[in-house]
This record gives structure tokens, C-alpha cells and sequence, in this order.
């Protein structure tokens, strides 16, 4: 699963401009976070196959069962960026100090956080038959979930 496809396509990869020490995004994501929110049909997936860590630019990266999530694989200015370019990028209120939802053709609900020095993308899987604004909700329990163990 590659996080928010649409922004890569764009070519807005990049680091964070700030050094600060790497949040290992696994250590965020634990079983009972991802069990709460995923829309998987079958949650063994989380007890068969572990987390997979990943450096991501200057962040990291965990895919777990349907959802991945990177931490600051991106800075502030590149995800405005690719809000402005791309305007299918929806704002949501009342996560981190902005946020935007995405969705990636009803295969993935894409949210976008910014928050104090960190920014966080989050991927989810759709289910067969389901659509990514069905997600949406879980997609931002997720992310402020997240967003509170950065604080």
C-alpha cells in the first residue's frame, strides 16, 4: 500500500526542514489503536502478520493489517502544497491545527494532519462495497488518537 498516492504522483515528496528525533510510527499504532478503527473483515490479519516499519524521508512509516500511517515523512508547507494542487482535498475541522481528507477512488480514505512539529498521513483500506467517506469517521479517530501520543 503506498500512503496518499495521489500527493506522490504529484511529486511532492520531501523531509521535514526541522531535525528532530524520528517517532518510530509502529510505536503509535499498536494492535488495540488499529483494531479499533480498522475496517478490515477479518481482524486476524493483525495477529498473523506484524507491523512493518519503514524509514519515510526524514519520518517513518507502519503498515498494519489496512491502515499505514507516516510520520513526518512530510513538512507543513509540502502538504499545503498539495492541498493547493490538488482541490480534491477536503479540510477537517477539530484535527491537529488543520487537516484534509481524501478519497482515493473508494480503494483508500487518505487524511492529511499538521500539529506542533509533526505532520501525519494515514491510509486506509476501503472494504469491498464500502466507500472512503464511510471510513472518514475512523480515519480521524485515528489521527487524533495519533495526534495526542505526539503531544
Amino acid at each position: 500500500m503506498v500512503i496518499v498516492a495521489s500527493a506522490l504522483a504529484l511529486g511532492f515528496g520531501g523531509t521535514a526542514a526541522i531535525q528532530k528525533p524520528v517517532v518510530k510510527a509502529c510505536s503509535l499504532l499498536t494492535k488495540d489503536l488499529a483494531l479499533k478503527v480498522t475496517s478490515a473483515p477479518n481482524t486476524k490479519v493483525f495477529d498473523l502478520m506484524p507491523p512493518e516499519e519503514e524509514t519515510v524521508g526524514a519520518g517513518s512509516a507502519c503498515e498494519y493489517g489496512d491502515i499505514r500511517i507516516q510520520l513526518d515523512a512530510f513538512d507543513a508547507a509540502k502538504l499545503d502544497q498539495i492541498v493547493k494542487a490538488d482541490q480534491t482535498w477536503t479540510a477537517v475541522p477539530g484535527v491537529g491545527s488543520r487537516a484534509w481528507f481524501h478519497n482515493n477512488k473508494n480503494r483508500y480514505a487518505e487524511l492529511m494532519a499538521v500539529t506542533g512539529t509533526h505532520t501525519l498521513l494515514i491510509q486506509m483500506g476501503v472494504p469491498i462495497g464500502g466507500t472512503a467517506e464511510g471510513i472518514k469517521p475512523k480515519a480521524i479517530t485515528l489521527a487524533n488518537a495519533l495526534l495526542q501520543k505526539l503531544k
